[in-house]
């Protein structure tokens, strides 16, 4: 599984960014249709979850419970 952000649901706050253990996140120069800076997911095979497959217990969602806007979700390959 790994981390994919929703450009229209994100509003730049990069919470994310600083929430992550892994640095899967860092701040990009994308700028979503709303005006706000978003942030990218550069290391996506450093996630917690990445060798993990859908329907397997998740060991860490700091990213996503962090999020206020729910712009973040965890998908399986």
């Amino acid at each position: 599984m790994h981390p994919e952000i929703n450009p229209d649901y994100c509003k730049g706050c990069h919470l994310c960014v600083h929430v992550c253990p892994k640095k899967v996140y860092s701040k990009s120069e994308k700028i979503s249709k709303r005006g706000a800076v978003l942030p990218a997911v550069d290391h996506p095979e450093q996630c917690v979850n990445a060798k993990k497959s859908t329907g397997e217990k998740l060991s860490c969602e700091l990213c996503v419970l962090s999020c206020p806007d729910q712009a973040i979700k965890l998908v399986g390959e």
